[in-house]
Formats: structure tokens, C-alpha cells, sequence
């Protein structure tokens, strides 16, 4: 971790800072896993969710062994197989996607999420299995070693802000498309990502009147 912000402070120099042209802004999701500023979207895979029957079906089998047999071993290792497969899948997804983004972009501005707390919903086996945490991880330590840097961004209303004017445009949780007054017409997620983008650059969105 100390490495990491140890690029991050070498990175950002008066020559090599973030601008419009070299950042990219990415909301993360449960709907997508991200959509870019420039409305780009990555699906969430959820392996986890794809192997639960298989997982289920396993664990009752370990269920119904004779504790200390030789076959009850045997299921530990086959649920335990199964874990260590859904895992590194995931691990691949997050490395291939991260790949892309800092191939594209030096500076990634994302969302600074509080992942425990997020984690104690009712939401909360849909994060786990996208694994948000591992991935901002892998990410900011890809974009330091290509020279770039993640950018941490509070995410407060960045899916109310309007991100041509800075209008707060309250919407609910289900509605997914952000119009406002201006004109601006986002997808909410694509609007989210922008406004993220624009705290990472310093854009100042002016207030409508």
C-alpha cells in the first residue's frame, strides 16, 4: 500500500496530471460492473451466482458423509476445488479488466466505496461476487505500474448531480436514465461515471440558474 501511494504522489507531477483527455471516470455497479464517462460497459460475469447449484449440491453431499471418513474428505476438496475455481475467475476478470482500462487511460477516477458497509446489505452476496474491493485494488497497483494512477472520488450524488450543469436531479433507485432540464440525457450509471471524472479533473460544472 505504501508503494502504491508512493507512485501515485510520483505520478501526479505539474507534466503528467489529469486532464479530460487522459482520464477516464468508471461507476461501478450491480446492474454492470462499470460504465466509462465515455459510456462504455463491462458485464458482471458473477461466476459466484453461476456456480451456487453446483456449490449447493456439493455441500449436501459433505453434508450427509460420516465425519473423519475417508469420503467426507474427499467432498471438503471437491467444495473447496469449486471455490478456488469461481475465485480465480473472477481474479482473471478483474486483472483482464483492469488491463484495459490502464491500456486506454493513465489515470482511472473511481469511486471511493466503503466496501464493509456495503457488504452488510441485503446486496450483499451480489458484491461480494463482484468483488469490488480486489478489483479497485488490482486497478490502482496496474495503473501505477503504467506510469498513470487510480484517483479515489467521493462518490456523494454523483447520481443526481447532472454532469453538463450540475443540477441535482433526485431520482430513485429504479429509475435508470437521467434527463434534466438542460437537455442532458445519461444513462444513470453513464452520468455517475462523468461526474466522477469531472471531481478527478477539476472540471467546473457551472449551476443553472
Amino acid at each position: 500500500m505504501l508503494l502504491y501511494f508512493t507512485r501515485l504522489r510520483n505520478a501526479i507531477t505539474p507534466d503528467v496530471t489529469p486532464t479530460h483527455d487522459n482520464t477516464v471516470g468508471i461507476d461501478m455497479g450491480l446492474k454492470s460492473f462499470l460504465v466509462t464517462s465515455d459510456n462504455q460497459e463491462v458485464q458482471i460475469p458473477q461466476y459466484y451466482r453461476k456456480a451456487e447449484e453446483k456449490l449447493k449440491q456439493l455441500q449436501r453431499q459433505l453434508s450427509r458423509k460420516k465425519k473423519g471418513s475417508k469420503r467426507r474428505q474427499k467432498a471438503i476438496k471437491r467444495v473447496a476445488k469449486l471455490h478456488l475455481k469461481v475465485s480465480n475467475q473472477r481474479k482473471d476478470f478483474h486483472y483482464k479488466t483492469a488491463l484495459w482500462l490502464t491500456s486506454k487511460y493513465k489515470f482511472i477516477a473511481h469511486e471511493q466505496l466503503n466496501i464493509l458497509g456495503l457488504a452488510k446489505t441485503r446486496l450483499a452476496k451480489s458484491i461480494l461476487d463482484a468483488g469490488w474491493g480486489n478489483f479497485l485494488n488490482i486497478l490502482n497497483l496496474k495503473a501505477a505500474n503504467a506510469g498513470g494512477a487510480g484517483l479515489p472520488q467521493n462518490p456523494y450524488k454523483s447520481s443526481i448531480e447532472c454532469s453538463d450543469c450540475g443540477v441535482e436531479v433526485p431520482k430513485t433507485l429504479s429509475q435508470r436514465w437521467h434527463n434534466c432540464s438542460c437537455g442532458a440525457s445519461y444513462c444513470r450509471d453513464h452520468n455517475a461515471a462523468r461526474n466522477i471524472k469531472h471531481r478527478a479533473v477539476g472540471h467546473p460544472v457551472l449551476k443553472c440558474s
